[in-house]
């Protein structure tokens, strides 16, 4: 019932609280304490709308009276509110959530709790012990570490009680520097727990203003962010990648720090007013929700300021974390990438075609290509360049293009030297275009010293670790990217194929059941990997239809062709092929560099389909498309591989034995080739019946890194004319031991 004026407010009576809206008095069975006038229009108004999503905006016209006031005043009065009402349980009562506002839900009085429970459960948030989330229960120390004012002796004739904003924050970075010196703090199962630097998510900003315009501003500010941050040894952060999704989410700030294995969340706002720019940060722990700090900055707008900015923020971050900037840190907040407006435009319009175009498209290219023009020593922009110019020269040389890319080289060192800029376009120079795979991996290191937290760094060095046969290393710089990045399905899709190709199947159904997302790719992983469960290589193909229906996704045409394989389902194997042939661009989805090519698989079915006798008019053109092939440089060293399957569908077991000898030989300068690809060896020997060295192929196959899978390769039809052979026979039988022996239970 609303009272009138004259009566004035009703009090309210919530857990062991009774608080007076009139004057301000908050009553907890014991002390009275006298709330600023601020901050008791607060409560009172989140008492009065219980379980309901309350905006800023609604708060600073309801309780602020429409006056223009500063989110830190707002979580100035939040966080008084939380130390004296629940200081063990920050968010148990007024809760956070991003970029909407806040939810309140407070306990009833213990006489109507009673009441309440005689009935049924409650179904608010209790902050008795055993009530309490074990997340929750983590946070008794910050009692401790900063009692609030609801533990301290409260005087009811002192008059006003308040704690001021500045001895909030910093009592609040003492208690999240108790955390992690206790190892409390650290929810990450990567990076930052292993190096004991804490992990920062910088959410998406938001913009205000002009939609256009703050918007792009929003979104430049925030990517600088994350690289300057990246750079860093005193932190870690979370990739663009993952952080997007909350965007405009509604999840709790401990939502999402579970989710990405933060310890703290940034959030911020971006409004540009005429040649101004206004951003507002605030940091919060993701564990408590506690507003560790805030701060709002004013200045014109000017590439020079945005980055001043940045550093402020990177600094003030350090600060409330406990964390203590190296030297190094120092060093990388002092540079000024650009200075140049439309520099700084065109290298973000750059940034932004990335998410949705190969780093070799064309806008991307001029949208670089302008950057330069216009500021010929911003560094950040001539390193993607010749990353770009890099990747475009793979498999088809441009002597032209080269050139451009070495004098790219030479503006980089000139300007940045000691750069980590220049140490990635160096990189990617050595590893795509002079193949140097161990200089490469010397430079990328140094590069990922200087930038910890750059999942594309950590990418392209786990490419080159890869050309050198590191398996093992590619799975490490995996699982760390993939802490940097913990939702994007891509780093768990690579790590799965990687410890499938290490034969350590049981940590990739590990990953894949752990996975916090599903996808189609990942899903046709798990497929494979349960053939080892039901012994069925042929329910592949069923459960690949299935899977492309469920996720409305189309599976590659090689990797369909392979399914029917091993279903033996050859007319279907066939019928695919055909259509691949006649579609319009049949190389877009079959590559001509592939083993096998569209034309050879054809000559292949047709082989294992009619047993030994060669078919004509198929497998002639599969030799002669093979032979103009090999005329390719990049292709010559497999050439090897593919004509071997030609002379084994011709029935021809010595030269097809001797063709997998040379190919074996020739890659061992790309050992990557050799991982991907020596299974083609194996089922070359096995079609040709070449028994003794098809089964040694297997065996070595299963002893380094392949993508042979013991328990579906040997069950394969390229093996059927070898089946009955003792030694295959032998081979099998070890396998099937090894499989029982390492399911049995112990103990």
């Amino acid at each position: 019932m609303n009272g009138s004026a004259s009566v004035g407010p009703m009090p309210h009576e919530f857990g062991r609280w009774r608080f007076d809206p009139g004057t301000g008095d908050l009553f907890d069975g014991a002390t009275t304490t006298r709330l600023e006038p601020q901050v008791a229009r607060l409560l009172d108004y989140f008492l009065t709308r219980q379980d309901t999503l309350i905006s800023r905006d609604e708060l600073m016209a309801a309780v602020w009276d429409n006056r223009v006031v500063s989110d830190h005043a707002v979580n100035r009065c939040i966080s008084i509110l939380r130390n004296q009402l629940s200081p063990d349980e920050r968010n148990a009562y007024i809760e956070t959530v991003v970029r909407r506002g806040f939810i309140s839900h407070f306990p009833p009085p213990p006489e109507r709790l009673s009441n309440q429970l005689s009935n049924r459960p409650s179904d608010r948030p209790s902050n008795r012990p055993s009530d309490r989330s074990a997340g929750a229960a983590a946070d008794d120390g910050a009692a401790d570490a900063a009692p609030g004012p609801a533990t301290a002796a409260h005087r009811p004739q002192s008059g006003r009680r308040w704690m001021p904003v500045a001895l909030i924050v910093v009592a609040a970075a003492v208690a999240f520097g108790v955390f992690r010196l206790l190892g409390d703090g650290l929810q990450s199962a990567g990076g930052s727990e292993t190096t004991g630097a804490p992990m920062v998510a910088v959410l998406p900003f938001i913009s205000a203003g002009l939609a256009g315009e703050s918007d792009f501003f929003a979104r430049g500010v925030h990517d600088d962010l994350l690289t300057q941050l990246a750079q860093l040894q005193s932190m870690r952060v979370i990739s663009r990648t993952s952080v997007s999704e909350y965007r405009d989410s509604q999840r709790n700030i401990r939502e999402i720090g579970r989710e990405l294995g933060a310890d703290a969340i940034l959030e911020g706002g971006v409004q540009r007013i005429g040649d101004q720019l206004r951003i507002n940060v605030q940091l919060i722990d993701a564990r408590t929700d506690v507003h560790l700090w805030a701060q709002q900055y004013d200045r014109e707008l000017t590439p020079a300021n945005i980055f001043d900015i940045q550093a402020e923020i990177a600094r003030s971050i350090a600060s409330a974390l406990q964390s203590t900037l190296t030297r190094q840190d120092a060093t990388q907040l002092d540079v000024l990438p650009t200075d140049n407006m439309a520099a700084y435009r065109a290298y973000h319009e750059a940034m932004e075609l990335r998410d949705t175009e190969t780093i070799a498209a064309p806008a991307y290219v001029a949208a670089l290509e302008r950057a330069v023009a216009l500021d010929p020593e911003f560094v950040r922009a001539w390193a993607e360049l010749a990353g770009s110019l890099s990747y475009s020269n793979i498999q088809h040389r441009d002597p032209a293009s080269i050139r451009r890319l070495e004098s790219q080289l030479e503006r980089i060192r000139m300007v940045a030297p000691e750069s980590s800029e220049y140490l990635i376009a160096q990189s990617y120079y050595t590893y795509y275009i002079l193949k140097d795979h161990d200089r490469a991996f010397d430079l990328i290191t140094q590069a990922q010293n200087l930038r910890p937290s750059d999942p594309q760094v950590l990418e392209l060095q786990s490419w080159i670790q890869r050309r050198q046969g590191d398996i093992d290393g590619v799975i490490e710089s995996l699982r760390e990217a993939r802490t940097l990045d913990p939702r994007s399905p891509y780093w768990t899709r690579r790590l799965v194929i990687n410890l499938m190709a290490a034969h350590r199947y049981d940590e990739a159904l590990d990953e894949l059941e752990s996975a916090p997302f599903e996808s189609f790719r990942l899903s046709a992983l798990r497929s494979t990997l349960r053939v080892r469960e039901h012994g069925e290589p042929g329910r592949l193909l069923d459960d690949l239809v299935a899977l492309q229906r469920e996720y409305g996704a189309e599976a590659a045409p090689f990797e369909l062709w392979e399914a029917h394989i091993a279903a033996r389902d050859y007319a279907g194997a066939t019928a695919l092929l055909r259509a691949v042939q006649q579609a319009d661009f049949p190389e877009e989805v079959w590559s001509p560099l592939d083993v096998p090519d569209v034309g050879l698989a054809r000559a292949i079915t047709e082989r294992v389909l009619n047993g030994p006798e060669p078919r004509g008019s198929v497998l002639a053109e599969a030799r002669r498309q093979v032979a103009a092939e090999r005329a390719v440089p990049d292709f010559a060293v497999n050439g090897y591989l593919a004509m071997a399957y030609v002379t084994a569908a011709e029935g021809d077991r010595t030269e097809t034995q001797r063709l997998v000898r040379t190919w074996f030989r020739e890659a061992t300068a790309d050992l990557a080739e050799r991982l991907t690809l020596r299974h083609h060896a194996c089922r070359a020997l096995g079609i040709a019946a070449a028994a003794a060295a098809a089964v040694e192929c297997l065996r070595s196959g299963l002893a380094e890194p392949s993508q042979a899978i013991p328990f579906i390769e040997p069950y394969l039809p390229y093996y059927d004319s070898i089946r009955d052979d003792p030694r295959f026979v032998d081979f099998v039988a070890a396998l099937t031991r090894s499989a029982a022996g390492a399911r049995a239970p112990t103990g």
